[in-house]
């Protein structure tokens, strides 16, 4: 028995074992039988007390522990703390982005009598399809542009999707001021403008950014909410005087719902604001222009996740530059793509890219879909980033400033290879058929979409998702690749291969063909294991591929896999029965006894 100073044995700190070595030391110590203890008893209730109040110095020392750690801090506020000190700055909502064409309406000039209008920056139109708002953009030192009625000329403005937002504080005159500025909408990441007594302040990363008394100040994600504005001590920054007025004046926005991909004729637009005529009169934009998308409203994306902060917030850099392909998938993960990879060449002994940053990148397909088009039938540039989506996020790249000199980027248009599905099903009595087939084909559809894996597509993921449809017993599943078929009934296929230049001393990539050989009877031979596909009959994913279950493609033997998927039909999924089973009792109870331990697996991992 431990002395009465250290009654408690350190090697049993559990919560039971430390009350019944408390319960246990009383009764010796009083030389009491334990029912004096009992909680019915005054000695057994001030004990109780003790135990509930220990509990919750229990409980408050364990949640603060697991909130110090940003794997497993579950809190908003803790993870953008420590994401903060970590030197990495949680991104806000990112506003969508592109051209507005405003084409004059003939006969404008004289039905609003004047042969000009001002159009002033941060004009508001709305789009009536969505209700949401955009900001007509003018980059210049006036902050309006004056277009001329006369001319049949279409002008082309910068456009976000948002709202402007303007909230005030009143300087205390010390060092190192901060001050919170909360929305109940989303504070754009960049849209940010901070002025003193009217005095528009420069934003910069951080105070040693500033030089003496520079007029600028540091904008960052708010660890509760909103946004955070720092001011500088003098040595870095100025300091606003006491009594001073800062106003803060932002953009909110809608995020992903901002984004409008194509040129549509049906978007109906309606201006909120006026223009003004050369004599200053108001003048109903909506009279005088026609709007259209002269590019598309792209990058919209919302705030970030916790659960991507977890991820980034230690591959941020900090001195808050694009050094390292890590940076930037941290950088542009913020944006609403299914997929991003960054990578460089420099092992590949070919050095005029080495300063070369390739993106591979796929869009959100989800977002692009219409409604007659699903992941199966859906054109195939819709998982391609468009040529005007590139161009907007390298000159977002490149404005950020944090990209390295030296450094270009190259985004990668993927390569797309096409695979089939074959499904074998047994399956409960009483199932319809047809129902199964399109529940399949759902949660196919959206695995595929989702799926971010960028080496290999398990037969096992699509089996174990395909198990979890109800009516489905067992499944066996294999894919087709159409590499596969095409070399077998072409009797080649073309291989890359790393080879070195004799002059340049250099190792290069070339594109060879390979002749498949035949067998005693002159068939040929197929490559094993099959193109595309791993040993376990996995699909491969090579560099910069971008699998899809899709049709339009010939087998071995020229039978054509469709791209309509129909039970009638050979296409990229085709669904069989092969089995019916009695769903007895014995069956239910089996598969309720299976999902069970399923679910409790899934619990513990």
């Amino acid at each position: 028995m431990p002395t009465n100073k250290d009654f408690l044995l350190q090697d049993k700190l559990t919560y039971t074992s430390l009350v019944n070595q408390t319960q246990d030391y009383l009764v010796v110590t009083y030389n009491k039988v334990a029912d004096a203890f009992t909680p019915a008893s005054p000695y057994g209730q001030i004990l109780q007390v003790l135990q509930n109040l220990t509990q919750l110095i229990f409980f408050y020392i364990e949640d603060a522990l697991v909130e110090l750690n940003i794997y497993t801090a579950y809190k908003e506020k803790s993870i953008y703390g420590l994401a903060r000190i970590a030197g990495h700055n949680p991104t806000r909502a990112i506003a969508a982005r592109g051209t507005f064409a405003l084409n004059i309406k003939p006969g404008a000039a004289s039905d609003v009598q004047s042969p000009w209008v001002i159009i002033n920056n941060n004009t508001k139109v709305t789009n009536l399809n969505t209700g949401l708002a955009y900001l007509l953009k003018v980059d210049n030192v006036q902050g309006k542009v004056k277009i001329d009625l006369t001319t049949n000329s279409i002008s082309k403005f910068r456009v976000i999707q948002g709202e402007m937002q303007t909230q005030s504080a009143i300087a205390n005159g010390k060092p190192l001021q901060s001050y919170n500025f909360t929305s109940d909408q989303m504070i754009d990441n960049d849209m940010v403008e901070v002025y003193v007594n009217g005095e528009q302040y420069g934003i910069v990363d951080s105070l040693y950014d500033m030089t003496n008394d520079e007029k600028s100040c540091i904008v960052k994600t708010g660890i509760n909410d909103g946004i955070d504005v720092y001011f500088g001590n003098e040595d870095f920054g100025t300091i606003p005087g006491d009594g001073y007025n800062i106003t803060v004046q932002y953009v909110v926005t809608a995020g992903i719902p901002g984004n409008l991909y194509a040129k549509s004729n049906i978007l109906m637009w309606k201006f909120n604001d006026k223009g003004y005529s050369n004599i200053g009169e108001e003048i109903d934009l909506g009279d005088v222009f026609n709007v259209s998308l002269d590019s598309p409203l792209v990058l919209g994306a919302p705030g970030e996740d916790i659960d991507l902060t977890r991820l980034i917030a230690p591959k941020t850099s900090r001195a808050l530059v694009l050094a390292n392909p890590d940076n930037y998938v941290a950088f542009l993960s913020r944006f609403d793509y299914s997929y991003v990879n960054a990578y460089t060449t420099f092992d590949d002994n070919y050095i005029d890219d080495d300063n070369v940053v390739y993106l591979f990148i796929i869009p959100n397909v989800q977002s692009k879909l219409s409604k007659d088009t699903d992941y199966y039938t859906t054109n195939e540039e819709n998982f391609f980033l468009t040529t005007g989506e590139k161009d907007a996020l390298i000159k977002y790249v490149q404005q950020s400033g944090r990209q390295v000199v030296s450094t270009e980027l190259s985004i990668i248009t993927p390569t797309i290879t096409k695979y089939a599905l074959n499904i074998v099903l047994r399956i409960f009595d009483g199932t319809d058929v047809e129902t199964l087939r399109g529940d399949i084909l759902a949660l196919l559809a959206e695995y595929f979409i989702r799926v971010q894996r960028r080496d290999k597509i398990p037969k096992s993921d699509v089996i174990a998702m395909i198990e979890t449809v109800s009516g489905v017993d067992s499944v066996n599943i294999n894919f087709v690749s159409e590499k596969q078929e095409l070399a077998i009934r072409t009797g080649h296929y073309w291989k890359t291969i790393t080879v070195k230049d004799p002059i340049r001393l250099n190792e290069v990539t070339r594109r060879v063909k390979e002749i498949l050989p035949l067998d005693e009877n002159g068939n040929v031979i197929p490559p094993s294991p099959a193109l595309g596909l791993d040993k376990f009959g996995d699909i491969q994913i090579g560099l910069n591929e971008l699998p899809l279950i899709r049709g339009g493609w010939k087998d071995r033997n020229n039978v054509e896999y469709k791209t309509d998927i129909k039970p009638e039909n050979i296409s990229s999924v085709n669904i069989m029965v092969d089995e019916v089973l009695s769903d007895d009792l014995s069956a239910k109870i089996m598969t309720q006894n299976k999902n069970i331990l399923i679910n409790n697996e899934r619990k513990k991992s």
